[in-house]
């Protein structure tokens, strides 16, 4: 399943998602350039350095891997991912990079 690339809705329900792990960066001030963000049913990755290809991973409480997708580092940028398809629970995403670079996050549905 590729993401959809689109710009960001107005939400009220929008809720941020923090990340843990670390994250070497060449060309970044920021020690975790990405940001992201749950609303209605998209989930929203933004990166201010998008000088990687990143691996995503959607995983929900059980540990099973329910979305998985290689990005581009031109795309990384701005990541809209659908969540209409999955039910109702928690669920974390992960980001990896091929240089040992490792993130996730938690958020609910």
């Amino acid at each position: 399943m590729q993401p959809i690339q689109a710009e960001i809705r107005g939400s009220y329900t929008e809720s941020e998602i923090i990340f843990g792990g670390e994250w070497t960066l060449v060309r970044s001030l920021s020690p975790i350039p990405f940001t992201a963000s749950v609303s209605d049913d998209q989930l929203t990755l933004k990166c201010a350095s998008p000088d990687y290809d990143i691996n995503i991973t959607i995983v929900n409480a059980n540990g099973q891997s329910v979305w998985l997708c290689d990005i581009a580092a031109p795309e990384t940028s701005f990541v809209s991912i659908p969540l209409d398809s999955l039910p109702q629970g928690s669920y974390t995403i992960e980001i990896s990079n091929d240089y040992g670079g490792y993130l996730q996050g938690t958020f609910q549905l």
